[in-house]
């Protein structure tokens, strides 16, 4: 069964900009369910740093749910934490999403 990929956030503009730019640049076949379910083991969050704080990745990453962490300002400490608890990735958040398709992929190839 193919992983879910979770666009967590509450902004809609930004959840419709993200789900829209993957849907155009992954051409994989990943559902964009939000929150209708929890995420499961393999599957693919990708929130932000309000929605998803370093705590919250660290127990989706230890339930085996690959994490992608978007910040608005990236700063390394928090790269740190991040990274530590378990997220696949921290990246900046960007109008251009070649970085977190490339994050999406590699978390996808190692389902």
């Amino acid at each position: 069964m193919m992983p879910s990929l979770h666009v967590v956030t509450s902004d809609g503009a930004l959840k419709k900009a993200l789900v829209t730019r993957l849907d155009r640049a992954l051409g994989m076949n990943l559902s964009h369910d939000g929150q209708r379910h929890p995420p499961e083991p393999d599957d693919i969050v990708v929130s932000t740093t309000t929605e998803c704080p370093a705590g919250r990745a660290a127990e989706l990453a230890a339930s085996g749910v690959h994490v992608i962490v978007l910040s608005a300002i990236p700063r390394e400490d928090e790269r740190d934490r991040y990274r530590q608890a378990g997220a696949e990735a921290y990246l900046p958040m960007s109008t251009d999403v070649t970085q977190l398709v490339d994050a999406i992929r590699h978390a996808h190839s190692l389902v």
